[in-house]
């Protein structure tokens, strides 16, 4: 089954400071589950979304119910991306460490989590209900 993924680049703009400080805090919760589930995938060996959302998704839930439940699908689809991939390095000998290093995060967004609202904006769902961000599109858009 073929996966389209949609990739938006746009100008930068300025967030007011509330909506950069629930962003922060969404950041910080998705990477901890990142990290957690990562761990948890490498230690079991497990590589499948699925096998890893139906062992783990109910701790998280518990662990961040504020968040809307498809952050939780996203971090599972994440994690074991990167467990997949550290994985097959380490049965390779390319892989040093036991774990891999989460460095960067970016938050996944499935069609749930994020509407358009208009031409010039969308809302997406956090921790603290939905938020807007207004964006300037690119002159392809």
């Amino acid at each position: 089954m073929a996966r389209v993924a949609r990739t938006v680049i746009v100008k930068s703009m300025k967030l007011p400071r509330r909506v950069l400080r629930v962003f922060v805090e969404l950041e910080g919760m998705y990477r901890n589950m990142v990290e957690q589930l990562v761990m948890y995938a490498v230690r079991s060996k497990v590589k499948s979304f699925s096998k890893l959302k139906a062992l783990k998704y109910r701790e998280m839930r518990n662990l961040y119910p504020q968040l809307p439940s498809h952050y939780i699908y996203t971090a599972c689809q994440d994690a074991s991306t990167r467990t997949k991939s550290f994985l097959r390095l380490k049965k390779l000998g390319l892989a040093e460490r036991d774990y891999p290093e989460i460095r960067r995060v970016s938050i996944w967004l499935d069609d749930h989590l994020w509407k358009p609202n208009g031409y010039t904006s969308i809302k997406i769902a956090t921790h603290r209900g939905w938020v807007t961000v207004e964006f300037e599109p690119h002159k392809q858009y």
